[in-house]
C-alpha cells in the first residue's frame, strides 16, 4: 500500500489529522468512543505502523527561475511551517491587487472568468451566482435555469404513512412530491445548503465555466474537480412541470488526456443527471432528507481551498481574507505555477502565517525526516540490522540508539 500527501495542506474534513496528539485522538479504542472517534484512532494506529517514508523534495510546480519566483518558493516553504518572514510578507503584499504601478490589476483580461479560490462555501456560492450573470451579460446570452427533481422519503418529514412489514416481502419506502412552498425553498437555497453541494437550480448558458462534482467516469476524465465549459444540453420536464437537465455536454479544460466520444467534438463529454439522497438545510434551520435528481456540476467562478487541492493553475486568483489558518493559505497559494500568475484579493492576516505550527505537527515533520533517512539508508544497504521496529516509535528509537 502506498499513501501520498502533504501535512502542510488542509487537514481532513470532519476528522482529526493523523498526527493528532494522544490527548486529542486516543491511541487505543474503548467502548465510550463514538464511531468517528474510533475511526480516528484506527487511522492513527495504522499510520504509526507505516515506517517506509520517501519525501519528494523537488518542486515540480513552481519551476520558473525569475527573482520573484525564487521569492515565491521561499515564501511557500516558510508558509508550510507558519514561519513567514518580513521579506515573505513584503513579497505577498506585492502580489495583492492594486491600482499602483507594478501591482496586479484584477481588471486585466487575463484574469477574466478565472475561478477564485476562497475558504468558505458561502462566498463561493455567491461569487458563482454573480459570475454566471456577468458571463451571460458579457457574451450576450440569457441564462437558462434548470431545476432539480426532488422527492422526500415518507419518514423524512412530509408525511405518508410508513408501510408495514409484511413477512416475505421487502419493505419499500414510499416517496412523495414536496409541497410547492417547501420545494421553492430548496430550489432557492445555495448548493452549500446540501451536504454534498448538489444545486437545486443551475443557471447555465453555452461557454459557462463549470466544475464536475462527481466521479462519473474516470476513463473519460469525468472526475470530481475537473473543470470545463458548457457545450450544450438536452432537457426534460420535472415533477413540478419545471425545466430539468437530462444531459449536459461539457467541453473539458486541459484534461489529463484527449477524450474522443463518438459523434461528439474532441474533449466534449456527456454528463447525465444522477439521483442522490442528501440532507438539506432549510431557512428555518430545519434539516430535511430528500432524494435529489440533478446533473452534478456547479458554475466555476469560485472554488474552495479544499476543491483546489491537486490543481496546478497558470493564473491563480486567491481570496485569503477568510482563510482560517496557514494550511488554507498554503493550499490556495501553492496552486500557482508562477509568481506572475498569482493574484491575491483583499488583505490577509499575517499572524496566521508567522505564528509557528503546533507541536504535534512539528514532531510529525521531524519524525518523517528521520524515517526518510532510514528508508534511504535501507535502500542503499547502509542500515545495520539492529535498526528495526514494527512501528514508527520502535524503529526511530533503535535508529537513535545506533546513531
Amino acid at each position: 500500500m502506498i499513501v501520498a500527501g502533504d501535512f502542510g495542506q488542509l487537514p481532513p474534513v470532519n476528522a482529526k489529522p493523523l498526527y493528532s496528539p494522544d490527548s486529542t485522538v486516543s491511541p487505543i479504542i474503548h467502548a465510550k468512543q463514538s464511531i468517528l472517534d474510533q475511526k480516528n484512532t484506527i487511522g492513527k494506529i495504522i499510520w504509526q505502523q507505516i515506517t517506509t517514508v520517501v519525501i519528494l523534495k523537488q518542486n515540480m510546480r513552481q519551476t520558473a527561475e525569475t527573482a520573484d519566483d525564487v521569492r515565491f518558493r521561499t515564501a511557500l516553504t516558510n508558509m508550510r511551517f507558519a514561519a513567514c518572514t518580513n521579506a515573505d510578507l513584503q513579497y505577498l503584499e506585492s502580489r495583492t491587487i492594486s491600482k499602483r504601478d507594478n501591482r496586479p490589476n484584477f481588471s486585466n483580461l487575463e484574469f477574466r472568468n478565472v475561478s477564485i479560490i476562497t475558504a468558505f462555501n458561502a462566498p463561493k456560492d455567491k461569487i458563482n451566482e454573480l459570475g454566471s450573470h456577468k458571463f451571460a451579460e458579457e457574451t450576450g446570452q440569457v441564462l437558462t435555469s434548470f431545476y432539480s427533481n426532488d422527492t422526500v422519503a415518507d419518514n423524512a418529514g412530509d408525511s405518508q404513512r410508513k408501510p408495514k412489514n409484511v413477512r416475505g416481502r421487502q419493505t419499500v419506502k414510499l416517496k412523495t412530491t414536496l409541497p410547492p412552498n417547501r420545494q421553492q425553498q430548496l430550489w432557492d437555497a445555495h448548493p452549500s445548503f446540501t451536504e454534498t453541494h448538489i444545486a437545486g437550480k443551475l443557471d447555465l448558458c453555452v461557454g459557462l465555466p463549470v466544475m464536475i462534482r462527481n466521479n462519473e467516469a474516470t476513463e473519460l476524465c469525468i472526475t470530481k474537480g475537473q473543470e470545463g465549459r458548457v457545450a450544450g444540453w438536452t432537457e426534460a420536464t420535472g415533477n413540478h412541470d419545471q425545466r430539468i437537465l437530462d444531459t449536459l455536454f461539457v467541453e473539458l479544460i486541459d484534461p489529463p488526456k484527449t477524450i474522443q466520444v463518438p459523434d461528439l467534438p474532441r474533449n466534449v463529454v456527456a454528463i447525465t443527471k444522477t439521483s442522490k439522497k442528501v440532507w438539506c438545510m432549510l431557512p428555518d434551520d430545519m434539516s430535511l432528507q430528500i432524494t435529489r435528481e440533478q446533473v452534478l456540476v456547479l458554475p466555476n467562478f469560485a472554488m474552495t481551498d479544499y476543491s483546489s487541492q491537486g490543481k496546478t493553475r497558470a493564473i491563480n486568483v486567491v481570496d485569503l481574507n477568510n482563510c482560517p489558518n496557514h494550511f488554507s493559505y498554503y493550499t490556495a497559494l501553492s496552486r500557482s505555477s508562477t509568481s506572475a500568475g498569482t493574484i491575491i484579493l483583499q488583505g490577509m492576516d499575517a499572524h496566521k502565517i508567522t505564528r509557528g505550527i503546533h507541536g504535534s505537527l512539528r514532531q510529525e515533520f521531524r519524525e518523517l525526516e528521520i524515517l526518510n533517512e532510514i528508508s534511504r539508508l535501507r535502500y542503499e544497504g547502509d542500515l545495520p540490522l539492529t535498526v528495526r521496529g514494527w512501528n514508527r516509535r520502535e524503529l526511530i528509537r533503535s535508529f537513535r540508539v545506533w546513531k
